[in-house]
C-alpha cells in the first residue's frame, strides 16, 4: 500500500513539473509566472502558436 502511494506520489509530482516547463502561456486567459495574465503573449495568439 505504501508503494502505491509512493507511485502515485510521484506520476502526480512528474505531472505538475512537466507543466511547470512547458511554458506558463499557452492560452491568452492563462496566468504568467509573474502574476500577469498572458494576453498577447499566449501561444495562441502568436501566429503558429499552438
Amino acid at each position: 500500500m505504501k508503494k502505491a502511494f509512493a507511485v502515485l506520489f510521484v506520476l502526480l509530482s512528474l505531472g505538475s513539473a512537466t507543466q511547470a516547463f512547458a511554458g506558463n502561456c499557452q492560452h491568452s486567459t492563462d496566468t504568467a509566472s509573474d502574476g500577469s495574465i498572458c494576453g498577447g503573449r499566449s501561444a495562441d495568439s502568436r501566429p503558429g502558436g499552438k
